[in-house]
């Protein structure tokens, strides 16, 4: 029942979840709904515990701990990605806190392997969580922007001379890329640069 309801969620909208829908997704009575999940109320609660629940599952992989670190910032990011309409009930019910605290203490963990402790561990875990937020934003910012008139490649043609950029670095800049690439980069380079030597 939450899964069809999480799928009516992210698929069409909080606003567009009814009892009525999630029966008719489900192929039951309406009357069945309520008796298993109470009201729309409860069920909208039910999201949200699931969501938090789930950010507790987050693992980490990797031989390494700056491996194991990246992919704990990818398995966020994929978290966020994936739900962005049940990530604002959370927020929006001030409960965001306890949604990000499993990935944190992950974090910190693989932090105090490499023995940053204190207040070292505790910005490097913030630096992380902002980039990996940073990069959700930017990334759904760009998925909903309508198409852009001119393009990069279009200005980086046009005034990579004048701007004095080295040619090949225009070139390069024009050159449209992934999300996941430039977020795989500068995750690693964010990584190493808080790990230290």
């Amino acid at each position: 029942m939450v899964d069809a309801a999480l799928r009516i969620v992210e698929a069409e909208g909080v606003s567009r979840l009814s009892m009525r829908k999630l029966a008719a997704e489900l192929g039951v009575a309406v009357t069945s709904i309520y008796w298993h999940i109470g009201n729309r109320e409860a069920l909208i609660e039910a999201l949200i515990e699931r969501e938090i629940a789930d950010m507790g599952a987050i693992r980490t992989s990797g031989r390494t701990v700056e491996d194991r670190l990246v992919s704990l910032a990818h398995a966020l990011r994929r978290r966020l990605l994936a739900r962005p309409h049940v990530i604002g009930l959370v927020n929006e019910r001030g409960l965001t806190p306890l949604m990000f605290l499993p990935a944190q203490a992950a974090l910190a963990r693989q932090f105090s392997v490499e023995g940053l402790a204190g207040a070292d561990a505790a910005m490097a875990v913030r630096a992380i969580q902002y980039h990996v937020i940073g990069a959700v934003i930017l990334q759904r910012w760009h998925e909903r922007s309508p198409e852009q008139h001119p393009t990069e490649e279009d200005l980086w043609h046009q005034h990579a001379l004048d701007a004095g950029i080295d040619p090949e670095v225009a070139t390069h800049l024009a050159r449209a890329l992934g999300p996941d690439e430039v977020f795989e980069t500068s995750t690693r380079a964010l990584v190493r640069a808080l790990l230290g030597p």
